[in-house]
């Protein structure tokens, strides 16, 4: 059985950002070491320079969880969005790292066109928040893009505004991200067992690219028929059982 299981957060984001997802998480999985990695440029990595690659953020992120031991044995690499791009990089250059790969809300320019990858609304979200200097007004445009769930935006928009005053990502890293994952072309295949796990009402990244990313590699997609593109926390409890469910069907086919 999978002993550990990695998790790696999305555009401008770090290990903070996963609120609620994480104990629901360690409830699905008792048995395994839940551990968080920080892509470079934020939270615990904050004062890294962000690569303007996902080749050069893999091999990073790669080279944190060897400093932590963490591929001695092989693990279960979980992703969402930005993260999801960067788990696939990792696990098709290094499948023997990898025992198994979950990736949500993500795409890849190879098989998605852009006004799908990114919607147009976000083009005018992150446009009007690069003239906001309100924090708050900021996260809550976040908010409405990407979580659907109205009930748990105020929390969310209370942890995005702590974390910003604790540990502010730069813009420049935000935008070395972003043209980093503009460009990121999918690998020719994942050598590894993989599912993918999408939010049916994402308004961010259109479900259309993920049925791509799965098709591409005949793997299984999930849909949460309700979900934003946050599907972490709009859907954490789904999330946690898919991934404790996918990990058991490894542990089958041994």
């Amino acid at each position: 059985m999978i002993a550990t299981c990695v998790l790696l957060r999305g555009l401008g984001r770090e290990a903070g950002h996963w609120g609620d997802f994480l104990p629901s998480l360690r409830r699905a999985l008792p048995d395994c070491d839940v551990v968080t990695l920080d892509l470079p440029g934020t939270g615990s990595r904050l004062h890294d320079r962000a690569p303007f690659t996902i080749r050069e953020t893999a091999d990073s992120v790669r080279d944190d969880a060897i400093s932590r031991g963490l591929t001695q044995h092989p693990m279960l690499v979980f992703g969402i969005s930005l993260g999801g791009i960067v788990a696939m990089e990792w696990a098709g250059r290094h499948p023997e790292d990898v025992a198994g790969l979950v990736v949500a809300a993500s795409s890849a320019s190879d098989l998605s066109p852009r006004f799908k990858r990114f919607s147009p609304w976000g083009h005018l979200v992150v446009a009007l928040n690069l003239l906001t200097r309100d924090p708050e007004r900021r996260h809550r445009r976040l908010a409405r893009l990407t979580l659907n769930r109205v009930d748990l935006r105020e929390p969310f928009i209370k942890l995005c505004l702590q974390l910003e005053r604790e540990r502010p990502v730069a813009p420049a890293t935000v935008q070395a991200q972003f043209d980093a994952a503009t460009n990121w072309r999918s690998p020719s295949a994942l050598q590894v067992p993989s599912l993918f796990l999408v939010g049916g009402r994402d308004r961010l990244v259109h479900r259309d690219c993920m049925r791509a990313l799965a098709g591409r590699y005949a793997a299984p997609l999930e849909e949460h028929p309700d979900a934003g593109h946050d599907l972490t926390t709009d859907a954490h409890d789904w999330v946690a059982e898919h991934l404790a469910r996918f990990r058991e069907r490894i542990a089958a086919r041994s």
